[in-house]
């Protein structure tokens, strides 16, 4: 297994591949944009070991320097991998989008930044949309996330590895952080103050989304998440994750999530759904919004993955992300598997990411080839 024992020895690694980046970026494009006959890459990470520090979030949340070194194992794992985009963030947490409209983070030294204040009814009644400001002071968290980044942009340069935006949570997964679990009695008690306080979360989206893209280079090309994808910026790049409004019933997801979602990507040309756990309703709604242009589920394992992959592949949307491996020591059945249900008019709608040991690193990708040819050939 590899081994770093310092952070420049990722980064001058990263600059010896960074022709390998470039080409990444081209073969995941082709399959965003549906290029008939484009083959899919595998965007395969591979185990690797660093000495460097292992700094808690708590430690990392006002310090970029910090900030970096936590992200470098990971980022190298893409490195020594294929067809990943190595990309990192500024680990703010899933409240940092809240944050403009005066939420706190408490911060932890064993687990994520988590909100536990809320916001009285009182004050966000008050709130307007011209209320939500995006601070650059570092001495906030918004702030302290945006200088992070720059400092990131600057470390990285050359490296061809990309920076990617804070966690973007939805509108009406932000309002339920904002106000709290009281938020399921007011969708039916008072859904006008529900509907003003996604108003104004998707204000702080769409700010702070234009000022993470505003610090991120080449975001004029690509957006990059999560130290493997990148997405066409024409095609808007956003990820969406709306893992509140699992919880809620179709008609709320009518009226409090699908509404906010198509604003959102007809504000930026599209983008990406995320959410953990299931919700029928929600799937459909995926499947149903135009500028949806592709889905990654928190636990693929509770879902029939090939019959996704054949409705997503219907609807002309991708998935991305893992999926669960019958046998992850010879996935060559699993890839053939996955492939075949994502495959329709001789277009792949899958990026699929896995993860394996370097001595495995050339037969798995032997392997991803034979499935591709075995689908393409059937």
């Amino acid at each position: 297994m590899m081994r770093y024992t310092t952070a420049d020895a990722i980064l001058a690694d990263a600059r010896a591949r960074r022709a390998q980046f470039e080409e990444a970026k081209r073969a995941q494009e082709a399959v965003w944009r549906k290029v008939p006959g484009a083959r899919p890459p595998l965007l395969l990470s591979v185990h690797t070991e660093t000495e460097l520090p292992p700094y808690s979030t708590k430690q990392t949340h006002y310090d970029r320097e910090k900030m970096l070194i936590s992200q470098l194992p990971a980022f190298a794992s893409s490195v020594r991998g294929s067809g990943c985009v190595p990309s990192v963030r500024a680990n703010m947490g899933c409240g940092i989008f809240a944050t403009p409209l005066g939420i706190r983070q408490e911060l932890y030294d064993d687990k994520m930044p988590w909100v536990q204040e809320r916001l009285p009814r009182e004050t966000i009644a008050r709130l307007t949309p011209d209320d939500i400001r995006i601070p650059e002071d570092p001495s906030t968290e918004f702030g302290a996330g945006l200088a992070a980044m720059r400092y990131m942009a600057g470390a990285l340069e050359g490296t061809g590895g990309m920076v990617f935006p804070l966690d973007l949570q939805s509108p009406f997964t932000l309002a339920h952080l904002c106000f709290g679990d009281d938020i399921f009695y007011e969708v039916y008690d008072d859904p006008e103050f529900v509907a003003h306080l996604c108003e104004l979360t998707l204000d702080a989206v769409i700010k702070g989304f234009d000022a993470c893209l505003s610090v991120m280079p080449d975001a004029e090309r690509y957006v990059a998440h999560y130290n493997n994808l990148v997405i066409p910026r024409d095609m808007g790049g956003i990820k969406l994750s709306e893992d509140t409004s699992t919880l809620l019933s179709e008609p709320l997801l009518r009226e409090f999530t699908e509404p906010f979602m198509n604003r959102l990507f007809d504000r930026f040309g599209g983008g990406y759904v995320h959410y953990c756990g299931q919700n029928a309703h929600l799937y459909d709604l995926v499947l149903r919004t135009p500028k949806a242009w592709g889905l990654n589920f928190g636990n693929p394992e509770k879902h029939d993955m090939p019959k996704v992959l054949g409705e997503l592949a219907a609807a002309d949307k991708i998935y991305y992300g893992a999926l669960p491996m019958e046998n992850p020591e010879e996935p060559y059945a699993d890839f053939v598997r996955y492939l075949r249900a994502s495959y329709r008019d001789g277009v792949f709608h899958l990026l699929l990411a896995f993860s394996c040991g370097e001595e495995r690193r050339e037969r798995v990708l032997e392997d991803w080839e034979r499935a591709v040819d075995a689908v393409i050939k059937a």
